[in-house]
């Protein structure tokens, strides 16, 4: 049985997917989005259909989490200010 190893965009994803440090974050989110790229445009045709499905979804979960690293959660649980 043989299995096959990660490409290095989905080192790069995963690496991102479970940063946990909010400072490198943002810097593991841009290397996993230009890794899929840059995969992409080298593999062109040669990717497989489920290969480009995961590449998309790879980017659009990369979209979220740009989005969320740049809006800060607020803490649902702390006391809400009155005006």
């Amino acid at each position: 049985m043989t299995t096959e190893q990660p490409s290095e965009w989905q080192r790069c994803y995963e690496a991102a997917l479970l940063e946990l440090d909010p400072a490198k974050l943002p810097e593991r989110i841009e290397d996993a989005y230009r890794a899929i790229l840059m995969y992409m445009e080298v593999a062109g045709a040669n990717c497989s259909v489920v290969e480009r499905q995961a590449m998309a979804d790879a980017l659009a979960n990369l979209r979220v989490l740009r989005r969320e690293v740049r809006t800060p959660m607020r803490d649902s649980t702390a006391p809400q200010e009155q005006a």
